[in-house]
């Protein structure tokens, strides 16, 4: 049995290419569709296993090599989800030690 797409490569290869930049356009793009930055750890961190999934069945079917190459491809979702996180991290530290002068409501964040 093979593993050839439905309809051919023409048919899947433009909509897996489609699908590819509708599922980074919340997490990546600089437009108004972009997710603040819980929202993209959240997003990415939530499709990393859930994009796994699919190629952990390969292997339990039998398909090791082919749900391996799955797996070592979505390795760039946990990347980006690492990468977000680190980046908001340290963006919520500076601006914790700028102090009051980088908040604009001014005193400490703790006390309200």
């Amino acid at each position: 049995m093979g593993l050839a797409p439905p309809g051919g490569a023409r048919v899947t290869e433009p909509v897996l290419l489609a699908a590819a930049v509708l599922f980074w356009l919340p997490a990546a793009a600089r437009t108004r569709h972009r997710l603040d930055d819980p929202g993209r750890c959240l997003y990415l961190f939530l499709a990393a296993p859930l994009l796994d999934l699919p190629a952990v069945g390969m292997v339990a079917a039998g398909h090791t090599v082919a749900g391996i190459a799955m797996i070592v491809g979505m390795l760039p979702v946990g990347i980006a989800a690492a990468a977000v996180t680190w980046s908001w991290v340290n963006r919520e530290e500076r601006e914790a030690l700028a102090g009051p002068a980088g908040h604009p409501g001014g005193g400490d964040l703790l006390v309200r």
